[in-house]
């Protein structure tokens, strides 16, 4: 109970001051949706990132009309599936694998925990409850990281916090490996495709160079680990 002195107040990015009760409270609401999903321990991990080598990855995938990235990573051939994803990660390989299915005015009232919305509706972050947000904050930046702009959702990352708020099991590391493959001049998940490389390359007997570029994770992987922290601390206090 040392922390409780700490803090009493906290700032979300252009809100107004909340009281540590209702970040904790909300915090411990998402870590029951997380560990129902089976990502909590996903959220929580890190790995030492190799750019050259995830640039590399990125630069020979094959074109693919399946679920699979077939790649060449220091003259070996790398095969990323869905069920290598789950297994690297720990987490399950089932559920949806789009969002099809989930109309987008219904996606808006879970997400703005409000009965009655307009379908038409503009939303930002800033317009999501608490809860909502920082589910948001995962999706773009680690489920399915995208480029530009991350206060204003696609009706994808609605959804995808609609299904992790009414607990619709979502197929993540199928959506991974589709959402890696979306983007031939982007390169996401770093973090993920490097524990790939170095356990792929290790069961061909090949070590990663010693002089091998390396970096830590970045600042924002950084910074969402210390919000899992939170979550981890918090959760042994109050559930």
């Amino acid at each position: 109970m040392r922390y409780n002195a700490h803090f009493s107040s906290v700032k979300l990015h252009m809100e107004k001051w909340l009281s540590r009760d209702i970040l904790v409270s909300n915090l411990a609401v998402v870590i029951t949706w997380f560990n129902a999903m089976g990502w909590f321990d996903y959220i929580c991990s890190s790995h030492t990132i190799y750019p050259r080598l995830v640039k590399m990855f990125y630069a020979n995938l094959e074109p693919a009309t399946t679920c699979v990235a077939n790649s060449f990573v220091l003259g070996t051939p790398i095969c990323i599936t869905p069920d290598l994803v789950a297994e690297t990660l720990g987490i399950p390989n089932e559920g949806i694998t789009n969002f099809h299915d989930i109309g987008k005015t219904e996606a808006l009232g879970i997400c703005l925990e409000q009965p009655n919305v307009n379908p038409i509706m503009n939303v930002t972050s800033g317009n999501l409850p608490i809860t909502s947000r920082l589910i948001l904050l995962l999706v773009t930046n680690t489920f399915l990281p995208k480029e530009g702009s991350h206060t204003l959702p696609s009706e994808r990352d609605l959804k995808f916090v609609a299904c992790v708020k009414n607990g619709t099991q979502i197929n993540l590391p199928y959506l991974i490996v589709n959402h890696l493959l979306s983007r031939p001049n982007h390169t996401p998940y770093p973090m993920l495709l490097s524990r790939i490389l170095s356990t792929v390359l290790a069961s061909f007997n090949i070590d990663i160079p010693d002089d091998e570029q390396s970096v830590k994770p970045s600042i924002l992987s950084l910074y969402i680990c210390i919000i899992m922290f939170f979550l981890l601390y918090f959760r042994t206090l109050y559930l």
